[in-house]
């Protein structure tokens, strides 16, 4: 009897380790494949005359009439250091009033992390000469540092606002995503890059903040981010095409740009998800349960 109940023991102990530690692998899990995508897109997309091709023509379809594009480029003009520095302050800031310390932190350094990985990345990288211009645009600035300050956003804010951070983020992903293409400052997989660098950069940071207080509670339920990042994406998408943004090529033309502009959105709409789910604990400030072995860092 001493035995069965010994047993039993050991196997709630080691129950309570594998939920205490579920997300964390969760978080190294997408973070690695993040990180390996990202070298497999660079790859194909800078260094094979098949990726550059399809890239260009993806850029090349995705069109607007001259006072659209006139209105997304300035759009993209309020991207600026200034922009960034007064978004990370508010963000830290936010944090700090609701005592949520490691948010803070983690937001910066995801902000941080990001921007400066996608710079280093385009000055250190070439892109191979297939008649597509040698010029180095991968990933893109613009869009890392829109996907990075949502990612933040997901972190600091409270709990009744992170769907409307899904809806509004996601959104503004893709208004920018659009907006780059239309101005031919950036190719797809520029984009999906700076996607898959804040991924990255975003489970780097919470399986470090994991693994220094010892776990973390299970990730939230992704339906309602779901629901309001896949809105989010639509209402921006009816947007751009309301301001002018459709080829003039006729059906043909216009259903290539909506499976650019469908692939991207739906991309968006992934990894928002999956980065509010994956953050919900840390956003929380729970404190790790079941073994005893954690506490509340906030």
């Amino acid at each position: 009897m001493g035995a069965g109940w010994g047993d039993g023991d050991h196997v709630r102990r080691a129950r309570a380790e594998w939920r205490r530690w579920r997300s964390t692998a969760a978080c190294a899990g997408v973070g690695l494949l993040s990180a390996t995508a990202l070298l497999w897109l660079a790859d194909r997309s800078q260094h094979t005359e098949l990726g550059q091709a399809l890239d260009q023509a993806g850029m090349d379809i995705v069109v607007g009439d001259q006072a659209a594009t006139r209105r997304l480029v300035g759009v993209l003009g309020n991207v600026s250091l200034g922009s960034i520095a007064l978004a990370v302050t508010l963000l830290v800031g936010l944090a700090l009033l609701r005592r949520r310390y490691a948010a803070a932190a983690a937001a910066s350094a995801l902000v941080l992390g990001a921007n400066v990985t996608t710079q280093a990345v385009k000055a250190l990288s070439e892109r191979s000469d297939f008649g597509y211009l040698t010029v180095t645009s991968f990933p893109s600035g613009h869009a890392t540092v829109v996907v990075s300050l949502v990612f933040a956003a997901m972190l600091v804010v409270p709990a009744q606002a992170r769907t409307t951070v899904s809806l509004v983020g996601s959104a503004a992903v893709t208004v920018t995503a659009a907006a780059t293409l239309v101005a031919s400052w950036h190719r797809p997989a520029d984009i999906l890059g700076a996607i898959l660098v804040c991924l990255a950069w975003g489970t780097a940071v919470l399986t470090t903040w994991s693994l220094v207080r010892g776990g973390m509670p299970g990730t939230a339920p992704g339906r309602q981010h779901r629901i309001f990042a896949v809105t989010g994406v639509g209402l921006a998408v009816a947007g751009l095409l309301a301001v002018g943004v459709r080829p003039d090529t006729g059906w043909s033309g216009f259903l290539d740009a909506g499976v650019v502009l469908a692939g991207i959105a739906l991309v968006t709409a992934l990894a928002v998800t999956t980065f509010a789910q994956l953050s919900a604990p840390m956003a929380a400030g729970v404190p790790v349960q079941d073994t005893g072995a954690g506490r509340r860092d906030d």
